[in-house]
């Protein structure tokens, strides 16, 4: 279920802000197949906005490198990382399909996880950079140890 409850004006080429406000649309649902990946025990170090980082960026890198594995385009797949499920009170990665009804991708998926994560982990440990870049954790990452966080998340899941 998605809606979508205030709007920003960007200038083109500047994406200088020019404006913003409440708007009232009516909320869109799709139903699809998913694949969520609980992930409980987390570092205590990590607060909320550390955590809502890492999961971003290993949301990021996650679904660029599953068309890999499932032979698909990245448009097919999306993935929303959570940094508290509402049902299970943790940290969570939703895998689902963006075809109404579902395509089967996300349920291929799961055969493939650590395949998936190892590879990941890979192309973050393999990037030049050194806090994160779009080529590997994305663009959001303003901590400077997010991109060494979800690379040991990445590796730990990759292990189990």
């Amino acid at each position: 279920r998605t809606q979508v409850s205030k709007f920003k004006k960007l200038r083109f080429h500047t994406h200088e802000n020019i404006g913003f406000g409440e708007i009232s649309l009516d909320a869109e649902e799709m139903e699809t197949r998913s694949l969520m990946l609980l992930l409980p025990e987390l570092p205590d170090e990590l607060d909320e906005t550390a955590l809502g980082e890492v999961l971003t960026g290993l949301a990021s890198i996650v679904r660029s490198v599953i068309p890999f594995f499932l032979l698909c385009d990245r448009q097919d797949i999306g993935v929303v990382p959570m940094v508290r499920d509402t049902h299970f009170g943790c940290a969570a990665l939703y895998v689902y399909d963006r075809a109404p009804g579902g395509s089967g991708l996300s349920e291929a998926l799961s055969a493939k996880l650590r395949d998936v994560f190892a590879a990941a982990a890979e192309r973050v440990r393999e990037c030049p950079c050194e806090t994160g870049c779009p080529s590997c954790i994305g663009v959001d990452a303003t901590l400077a140890e997010t991109k060494e966080r979800a690379m040991t998340l990445l590796e730990v899941l990759s292990d189990q």
